[in-house]
Formats: C-alpha cells, structure tokens, sequence
C-alpha cells in the first residue's frame, strides 16, 4: 500500500512530490468520472439528460454514437461554455471516533468547460446522390477554460470522497461516420485518446532533504479506447417506395451504440539513496493508479417522430464491475478491497419544433450508484443513486451577421439530485480500526448550464 510506504521514510515525500505534481493538481477531486457521462457534452446531451446523445448528429456523435453524423448532411464547427456547480455533502450520523468537520459539505468545487467540436462531410455522396455520404468529426475539451489541461488525483481521505464529480481531464476523441452503409442503416466508428504517465526519479539525499546526483523523466504514451454506432431506418430498411410500417411507426429509428472502458494511468517509480542510512540500490518506491475510469457501454435508443414533436427512449448498461480488477492493481486504492455493480440506466427525452427556427427539448434519467461497497479502507468513496432533469433549447439563424452562414445558439439547465446513502468509514490509522469510526450519508445537488455557438456549412 503507497501511504504505508511513503510513512517509512517521510524525506523522500519531496522527491516524489516533485513527480507526481506534474500530473496531480491540487484541485482535482479523486473520482473516476468526467464530464462526457456525469453531465452530457454540450446543450443538447446536458438538456436533454443525454436521452438525445444516440441521434443528435453534430460534433459530439463522436463520443456518444459516430453514426448519428450520418444523419445530417450539414458540417458544423462548435464551441461549447459549460459550467457545472457541484453540492456533494456528508452528514455525520455519529461513531466512535468522528471526524471533526466544520458543515456537512464535502465538496463544492466547480466544473468549467471548453469544448471545440468540427464535423465535415469528406467524401461519398454528392448533394443528387444520397448513397454513402461519409463524415469526419474531432472533438476537444478542457477543464477550467484551458487553465487545467491535464488535472488527475487519486489520494486517501479520512473524511470521506466521492466517487464521481471530478475535474475534466484533457478530452480528444475522432471519428467518422458512412451514411447507407447498407440502404436504411448508417454505421460510425470513433476512438478517444487516454494518455498513460510514466515518471522515474533517481536520487541521492541526506535526512535533510537536500538531494544530488537527480534523475529525472516523464513520459507519456497514448492509448485508444474504440467506439462503434449503428442507425436504423426500419421504413428504409425493409420496404420498397412506399411506408409499411403499421401504427405511423415509418419515421421510427434505432440507435445501437458501443464504447469501451477508458482511463488515464500514472505509474511512478522512485529510488532514493540517503548515505549511512540506506544504501545502494536504496529504497524502491513505486505507485501505480487509474484516474477519469469510464465503464464499457452497450445501449439502444428508439426515436419516433410526430408532427411537431420527437420522443426519445434509451437505455445502457454500464459495466462498472471492469473497474475491480484495476483498483486491485492501484496502490492507492487496493487495500480498499472496493466493489461494483453493473447498472442499466434509462432515459427519455422530448423535442418540440416550435418553427424552423426555434426548437425546445428535454430529458430524465434514472442511474443507480454503481458503488456496491458501503465501506473502503483508507480510501472512503461514497457515491448515490441519482435522477437527472435537463431542459434546453436552439435558435438557428439563417444567416448570421458577419459569417453569412447558417449559426444555431443553444442554450441548456441540467439539474441533478443525489439520494442519501449510508457509508462506514474506516482507517487503518484509526485506534477502532477494523471497525468503522465514522458513519456518514452523503447526498448532494448538482447544477450545470451549458451554451453554445455552432455554425453549420
């Protein structure tokens, strides 16, 4: 366990804190979630509590399914402001030895966004020929309006921490999309690029501190995680020139969509010599964790049509229990001895075209915690069933001033309730260790406004 091994010789901490704050601000919260499957990305998937994410087809199908571009003719370039405002509390229900805590506010950090989206037609198709049209979209994103590019944390706590609601680490996902891959389905692949940190140091150091003979690097290697899509136009599909759907059901689609877990990594290894006290080789210090873990997805959306409105229903599974086999392997969390469940999260959403110009949406969702453990060693998660409301709207221009192009401003509230759940906290520190010294409930609220400009060509 790292802090077991960082208590046998407190000197050599500097070495190490000179390593790890290269990739472990201060202000980072120690989750394993990020924005793109906590809030939504962009108005759209935040106003419609991502009901919509399977169909809408702009720049940020990428993530959610590459194969809704295909459902649009029009490229767009986007950029999105979102701002996530964040309540998560612990109330004490007593203990043996309580921690002292000043409210029942654990964290009220923010979340502040900015979100770059290009989606292109590249080829196929032309404008009298619908057969196979293909599309390119990238999106990029980082936390704190570009003053955080890369935040990651991963600590113990006595007070206890949430398991999810953390600062957004570097975000870049690609993708393309081709449209009548066969007649009435569209298919996209995409991939988003994590990164894995390696850091070495070599030292030698007196009881003071004060080093020589340093060796220092950091490297960082890229990894893909994959993600595949496919839209169904059920009328196109499987009849001919006419409808043959019964109960109006011919504008009916359905979305089938797959992502693969993803999750930034840091390994850090240290060797420190301190003269007369350890020799050569010295003391080997290594830790090795997992930040921003995204769970493997597999879900279905059916969209239906009428008249004015669109009706949205979705569902995903969310395999969560991915996540056991590498908290066993972070030597920050494995004496955590931490479990999870699978969980199928619903969602329905709503659309109303009020005119070509103005469109209103939005959405629920119901996700269970997938934190099956009420207690973990050191480490102390909490996390919450929640219910998430959103609601939003776009205006399109026609031709905006200046541009002389097509430009659609959307705006969307996202609001989210976190349930009370009871958890034991527990240390190995602690004088009742193994029992729990604490008992806690946490819940919380969560806000986000998010607002974009995209202009379409």
């Amino acid at each position: 366990m790292a802090r077991k091994t960082l208590r046998l010789l407190p000197t050599t901490f500097g070495f190490l804190t000179t390593v790890i704050v290269c990739t472990q601000p201060d202000s980072a919260l120690a989750g394993v979630s990020d924005a793109a499957s906590t809030y939504g990305l962009g108005p759209v998937n935040a106003g419609s509590a991502q009901a919509f994410s399977a169909f809408e087809p702009g720049a940020w199908a990428v993530y959610y399914n590459p194969a809704a571009m295909a459902r649009s003719p029009e490229g767009e370039l986007t950029v999105v402001a979102q701002y996530g405002d964040q309540e998560l509390r612990a109330e004490s229900l007593g203990g043996s030895d309580p921690v002292t805590r000043e409210n029942d506010v654990l964290s009220d950090t923010r979340s502040e966004l900015l979100l770059l989206g290009i989606k292109t037609r590249i080829g196929g198709a032309s404008e009298r020929d619908n057969s196979r049209p293909m599309y390119l979209g990238i999106n990029v994103g980082v936390d704190q309006y570009t003053s955080n590019m890369l935040p990651f944390q991963a600590n113990t706590t006595e007070q206890g921490q949430f398991l999810r609601y953390e600062s957004q680490p570097l975000y870049l996902a690609f993708g393309g999309a081709v449209g009548n891959l066969i007649r009435g389905v569209d298919a996209g692949f995409s991939a988003r690029l994590t990164l894995a940190a390696k850091a070495r140091l070599d030292a030698v150091s007196d009881l003071a501190g004060n080093t020589d003979s340093e060796q220092l690097s950091l490297e960082a290697e890229p990894s893909l995680s994959p993600a595949v899509g496919l839209n169904i136009r059920p009328s196109e599909l499987f009849c001919t020139s006419s409808a043959c759907l019964p109960f109006g059901l011919d504008g009916l689609e359905v979305a089938l969509f797959w992502r693969d877990e993803s999750n930034y990594d840091v390994d850090v290894d240290a060797n420190v010599v301190i003269p007369g006290v350890v020799s050569d080789p010295g003391l080997q210090i290594a830790l090795s964790t997992v930040d921003s873990y995204q769970p493997p997805v597999f879900g279905g959306s059916l969209l239906l049509p009428l008249g004015k409105f669109e009706f949205v229903a979705s569902v995903e599974q969310q395999k969560w229990s991915e996540l056991e086999d590498k908290f066993a392997r972070d030597t920050v969390r494995n004496q955590a001895d931490l479990r999870f469940d699978d969980v199928l999260v619903p969602r329905l959403g709503a659309r109303f075209r009020w005119s070509d110009q103005l469109s209103l949406y939005g959405g629920v969702a119901i996700e269970d915690s997938p934190l099956k453990s009420s207690r973990s060693q050191d480490v102390n998660f909490l996390d919450s069933d929640k219910i998430v409301l959103g609601v939003g709207g776009d205006l399109r221009l026609k031709s905006a001033p200046i541009i002389n192009a097509p430009l659609v401003l959307s705006l969307a509230y996202q609001y989210q309730k976190l349930d009370s759940n009871e958890f034991e906290l527990t240390s190995i520190n602690s004088p009742t260790n193994p029992a729990p010294y604490e008992t806690v409930s946490a819940d919380g609220e969560v806000q986000v406004i998010s607002v974009s400009a995209s202009v379409k060509f």
